[in-house]
C-alpha cells in the first residue's frame, strides 16, 4: 500500500495522488481501475524512462496467476489510455516502444511527501542557482514543445477535399426526391424511385460501385423515404404514408408519416409501434430510436414505445443523424409557411445543447440533408435553391479544448444541380443526386387515347388562355418566369424576370392583366397583378410575413379575385378580394378549404376538404357547401369552360390518374391513368390544366435525374 508520505504527481490537467490511487482532471474525480492505476503509478515513477514490459507484469499479475500476459498488458494500457484521452498513434503521455515497453512522455510535477514541495520527478535536490537555470530551461522547451504541438496539430486538422471527378452511376431515368437522403451500407445504395402521389414508387438499389438498379420485393406500399439504416446494416427505416393534417383528434404532425422497418436484403416490413415521424434513426447501439414528430425530437424503444421528448425545435426536423462517435445528432429544421427556408442544428445525443450549427454563416438561408464523413473529419450539407444550389464541405477541427467553428466551403455546384450528398463506407466519395431539370406539357386526346405534345420544344407548363383564344400565358420550368405569347407562339415576351417566380397564371376576363402567385424563394407566396403588354407586377395585398396565399381566381365580371390563405399554424381558408376598394372577405364555413376555383358562370366555387379526400361546391347564391365527390387524395382541380365538368387528378394505391366530375350529379369518371407519365416530385410542376377545347394538359417529368459518385481528392 503506499505510505503516508506518496507523492501527488501531476502532467496536463492531470493529478495523480499515489495515496489513495485517485486521478483528478481538473480537480474532477476520474474512474480507474486497479490495474491501469497500477501501471500509470509505475511510469509515472520513471518519466523519461523505458519501463519494460517484464516490469509491468510482474507488477500486475503473480508468477503463478493463468493469464495471456501480452494481450492483458494491451488491454490495461489501452484502458489507461482512454482514461486519459491519449492516442497510441499520436501519443500526448504514453509511448509505446515496441515489443520492449512503454514510457511516460509528457513533464511531469511531484508534490513530495507530507510538505507538499514541487520538484520535478528528475530532480529532488537543487540549487537556488541550478533551479532557476532548471526552470528557464523548462520553460524553454516548454514552448518549443507547444510550438511542434501547435503545428501537428495545425496539419493534422482535416483540409477541406475538392471533387477530382464525377461519374454517373445510374441510368434509370426514374425519379428521385432531391430531399430524400439515400443511405449506404458500404456495399449497397439504396433509396426511393418516384413518389406516391404520382406515379408510384419503390425501394430501389443498387452496387455503389454503379451498375443496374433493382428494386427491394417488399409489401410496404408506398414508400416515402428511406430515414436511415441500422448500424448492423440489416434493416432500414423506412417513412409510407403522408398524414396530411394536424388534427387533433388524430394527433397527427403535417409531413410526418408511418414509421416502418424493411429487413434487408428482403422480408417483410413490420410496423414501429405507432409512432409518426418526418424524420428518424437508430441510436449507435441499435437499441433504441430517435425521431422527430414536427418540431419535437423524441427517444422511444427500437419497437416504438416508451417515447419521451428529449427536445423541441420550431418549425419541422428532417435528415436525424449521429456523429460517428456517438456523441452528437444533427438535423435540419424546415421553418412554414411555405418550407423555403431551412437550417442545419445539432444537439448532445442525451437531448442537452440544442443550437443552430451555422449561426453566423450567412451563405444561404436553406441548408439541409447532411452527412457526417465514416472518420467524422467532415460534414457534407447541401445549401440553397435553384441556380444557386451547391454541395459544401465543412471540416470538423478538433483540439484539446473542443472543437472549432469552421466555415463550410463550397465543394461541388453546377453545371447539374447537385444535392443529397452520402459519403461512401471509405470516404473517398460523396454519393449525390444529379439533376437537370426539364418538363413537357402533355395534351391529351381522349378520342384517340394517346398523349401529345403542347407547347412544343418548350420546358413549361402552368398556362392559361385569354377568353377570346388569341394569347395565351404560360410558365417556364425551373426558372419559374411569367411569358405571353399568341396562340402560334409569336409576339412572344417575357412578363417577369427573377428573383421574382411565377406560378398559377389566370388572364383577366378583359384580357388586360394576368394575376399569378410569386413564389420567389425565402418569401411567402403573394398573389401579383401584372399587364399582359408588360410592366411592373403589383402585390395586391399587403399582409403580414407568416401570411401565404394561393390559387388567385377571378369572378368573371373581374372586379374581385377569390384566393386561399393561410397564416402560420392556422387552417387555410378561401377570400375574396374587391380590386376597387381593396376590401377582403372571407368566403362563410371556409375554414380548412383550399384551392379555390370560380365557375365559369359565376355561381359557385370549388375547393378541396383538408386531407384532400373531398371536392366542395360552393353556392354563392345560398352561401352554403356541399360534397361534390369523394376520393383518396385529390389535387388539381379546373373547370371545363362550360362550367359542366371539373377535372382533377387522383392518387389511388401509389398510383395517379386523371378523373373528372360531372357537376350535375357528383359521377366521378376515370378518364386516363397517369402512371406511366412520370411526374415531376415539385408542387410547381405537378399542374394540370385545359385547353380551350377541354383537353386536359397535364406536365411529363423529362428531367435528367440520377445518382453520381464524386471521387474526392484530399490535400
Amino acid at each position: 500500500m503506499p505510505s503516508s508520505s506518496a507523492p501527488i504527481y501531476r502532467f496536463g490537467v492531470f493529478e495523480f495522488d499515489a495515496q489513495t490511487a485517485e486521478l483528478r482532471k481538473s480537480g474532477v474525480k476520474l474512474r480507474l481501475q486497479d490495474q491501469p492505476c497500477q501501471v500509470l503509478l509505475k511510469l509515472l515513477e520513471n518519466p523519461g524512462e523505458m519501463v519494460s514490459r517484464e516490469q509491468l507484469q510482474s507488477a500486475l499479475w503473480h508468477e503463478d496467476t493463468f493469464v495471456e500476459f501480452e494481450t492483458a498488458l494491451n488491454t490495461v494500457v489501452k484502458r489507461l489510455r482512454e482514461t486519459l484521452s491519449d492516442s497510441a498513434d499520436n501519443p500526448t503521455f504514453i509511448e509505446t516502444l515496441p515489443r520492449r515497453g512503454y514510457r511516460f512522455i509528457a513533464p511531469v510535477e511531484v508534490l513530495a511527501g507530507k510538505n507538499g514541495e514541487t520538484r520535478t520527478a528528475a530532480r529532488a535536490k537543487e540549487t537556488p542557482r541550478k533551479r532557476a537555470f532548471g526552470i528557464r530551461n523548462w520553460i524553454i522547451a516548454g514552448l518549443a514543445v507547444l510550438c511542434v504541438i501547435g503545428v501537428v496539430l495545425w496539419r493534422s486538422q482535416p483540409r477541406p477535399p475538392t471533387v477530382a471527378n464525377a461519374i454517373r452511376i445510374t441510368n434509370d431515368e426514374k425519379a428521385k426526391n432531391a430531399l430524400n437522403l439515400p443511405v449506404t451500407d458500404g456495399v449497397h445504395l439504396y433509396f426511393i424511385e418516384g413518389a406516391p402521389w404520382t406515379s408510384g414508387s419503390g425501394i430501389a438499389q443498387m452496387s455503389a460501385t454503379g451498375g443496374e438498379t433493382t428494386h427491394i420485393t417488399t409489401t410496404l406500399p408506398d414508400p416515402l423515404a428511406i430515414y436511415a439504416i441500422s448500424p448492423d446494416r440489416s434493416k432500414l427505416l423506412v417513412a409510407s404514408g403522408v398524414a396530411a393534417s394536424t388534427d387533433a383528434a388524430t394527433g397527427r404532425t403535417e409531413g410526418s408519416s408511418e414509421v416502418w422497418v424493411q429487413p434487408l436484403p428482403a422480408g417483410v416490413p413490420y410496423r414501429v409501434g405507432n409512432i409518426y415521424a418526418s424524420a428518424a434513426c437508430w441510436t449507435p447501439d441499435g437499441t433504441q430510436i430517435v425521431y422527430s414528430d414536427g418540431g419535437a425530437i423524441l427517444l422511444a424503444n427500437k419497437d416504438g414505445g416508451e417515447a419521451r421528448e428529449l427536445a423541441k425545435v420550431p418549425g419541422v426536423v428532417r435528415g436525424l443523424r449521429f456523429s460517428p462517435d456517438g456523441q452528437r445528432i444533427r438535423f435540419y429544421v424546415m421553418q412554414p409557411p411555405g418550407f423555403d427556408s431551412s437550417s442545419v442544428w445539432e444537439m448532445d445525443g442525451n437531448g442537452k445543447n440544442v443550437h443552430v450549427l451555422f449561426a453566423e454563416w450567412k451563405q444561404s438561408p436553406f441548408q439541409c440533408c447532411g452527412n457526417w464523413s465514416p472518420d467524422g473529419d467532415y460534414y457534407y450539407f447541401q445549401a440553397g435553391r435553384g441556380s444557386e444550389q451547391a454541395l459544401w464541405v465543412r471540416p470538423e477541427r478538433r483540439f484539446f479544448f473542443g472543437r472549432s467553428e469552421a466555415n463550410p466551403g463550397r465543394l461541388m455546384s453546377g453545371p447539374l444541380r447537385f444535392s443529397s450528398p452520402v459519403p461512401s463506407g471509405d470516404g473517398k466519395k460523396i454519393f449525390a443526386i444529379g439533376e437537370e431539370p426539364r418538363v413537357e406539357a402533355l395534351r391529351y386526346d381522349e378520342k384517340a387515347h394517346r398523349f401529345d405534345s403542347f407547347l412544343e420544344g418548350l420546358s413549361a407548363g402552368g398556362f392559361d388562355f385569354s377568353q377570346d383564344r388569341k394569347w395565351i400565358v404560360y410558365v417556364t420550368y425551373p426558372d419559374m418566369a411569367l411569358w405571353r405569347s399568341r396562340v402560334d407562339g409569336s409576339e412572344k415576351m417575357q412578363l417577369t424576370f427573377p428573383p421574382m417566380r411565377a406560378f398559377q397564371p389566370r388572364w383577366s376576363p378583359d384580357g388586360f392583366k394576368v394575376a399569378f402567385l410569386d413564389v420567389q424563394f425565402y418569401h411567402p407566396w403573394r398573389i401579383r397583378l401584372i399587364s399582359s403588354s408588360g410592366g411592373s407586377a403589383e402585390i395586391l395585398m399587403q399582409t403580414s410575413d407568416n401570411e401565404v396565399q394561393a390559387d388567385p381566381t377571378w369572378m368573371p365580371d373581374g372586379k374581385s379575385i377569390v384566393f386561399g390563405k393561410s397564416q402560420g399554424t392556422h387552417k387555410a381558408g378561401i377570400y375574396q378580394l374587391d380590386l376597387g376598394s381593396g376590401g377582403v372577405t372571407s368566403i362563410p364555413d371556409s375554414d380548412g378549404l383550399f384551392s379555390p376555383r370560380v365557375s365559369p358562370d359565376g355561381r359557385s366555387i370549388l375547393a378541396f376538404a383538408s386531407g384532400q379526400a373531398k371536392l366542395m361546391l360552393f353556392d354563392i347564391g345560398t352561401k352554403k357547401w356541399s360534397t361534390l365527390a369523394e376520393g383518396e387524395d385529390l389535387n388539381y382541380n379546373e373547370w371545363t369552360h362550360d362550367g359542366k365538368f371539373v377535372y382533377m387528378r387522383e392518387t389511388q394505391a401509389g398510383a395517379a390518374e386523371l378523373v373528372r366530375v360531372r357537376v350535375k350529379d357528383g359521377r366521378v369518371e376515370r378518364v386516363v391513368s397517369l402512371k406511366d407519365v412520370p411526374q415531376v416530385v415539385d408542387i410547381l410542376a405537378g399542374w394540370i390544366g385545359l385547353t380551350p377545347e377541354d383537353a386536359p394538359v397535364m406536365i411529363r417529368d423529362r428531367s435528367v435525374q440520377e445518382i453520381y459518385a464524386l471521387e474526392l481528392q484530399f490535400h
